[in-house]
């Protein structure tokens, strides 16, 4: 009579563990741009390419590390 809270049946609950994966658009390869021309011609065509190519794939990066601190924070945005 004293333990009535003994006698309920206790339903158990079950963890699953989700992992997040960035999203495909996200991590793509970088792009390489050939270097073809001579000395001068590098300095003027190829390295301005070399450049705008670098600076997409560490956009893409930093991108990317963003996101990831977000999620790690337990932040998440829907945009």
């Amino acid at each position: 009579m004293l333990l009535p809270g003994c006698a309920n049946h206790t339903e158990t609950v079950a963890t699953q563990v989700i992992v997040q994966l960035p999203p495909p658009g996200l991590m793509i390869p970088c792009e390489k741009p050939a270097i073809s021309g001579i000395w001068p011609d590098v300095v003027t065509d190829d390295i301005p390419n070399l450049k705008a190519a670098l600076s997409e794939c560490a956009q893409h990066t930093d991108d990317y590390l963003k996101w990831r601190a977000e999620h790690e924070n337990g932040e998440t945005k829907h945009e």
